[in-house]
C-alpha cells in the first residue's frame, strides 16, 4: 500500500512517499511554483499554484497525512477538497507539526499509518 505525508507551510513542502519497501522524498518551494507573497492572512487562493503541484504529487497514493506548523496544512486540505477530492477523501488526518527533521517525519508517519491499519 502506498502512503504519502506531506510537510508544509507557506514557503515550502516536503513529500514524503512510501511503498512497501521504500520512501522517497520530495520537496517543493512556493518560489519554484509562482512569486509568493506571504501576508499574515494569506488567501488560499494565493497559494493555489503551490498546493496544485502538491496535490499532483501525491494523487496516485493511497493513503495521504497532512502535517505542518500554521494554517498552511488546513488551507491545503481545503484546496484539495474543493479541486481534489477524490484526493482529498485519502487524507487519514491533517495535524500539526512545528518543525521536525525528515528522520521525524519519516518515524511519525510510520508510525501513524501503522496505528491506521490497526484500527
Amino acid at each position: 500500500m502506498s502512503s504519502s505525508v506531506v510537510w508544509l507551510d507557506f514557503e515550502n513542502a516536503k513529500l514524503f512517499h512510501f511503498s512497501d519497501d521504500q520512501m522517497k522524498r520530495e520537496t517543493l518551494h512556493a518560489s519554484m511554483v509562482e512569486h509568493h507573497t506571504h501576508r499574515l492572512n494569506a488567501d488560499e487562493k494565493d497559494n493555489w499554484n503551490f498546493y496544485e503541484k502538491i496535490a499532483l504529487s501525491i494523487e496516485s497514493a493511497k493513503r495521504v497525512l497532512i502535517l505542518g506548523p500554521g494554517i498552511a496544512k488546513t488551507h491545503f486540505e481545503n484546496y484539495m477538497k474543493g479541486k481534489h477530492p477524490l484526493t482529498a477523501k485519502k487524507v487519514v488526518g491533517c495535524e500539526s507539526s512545528d518543525h521536525p527533521t525528515d528522520q521525524q517525519i519519516a518515524a511519525f508517519a510510520m508510525k501513524y499509518f501503522n496505528k491506521q491499519t490497526v484500527r
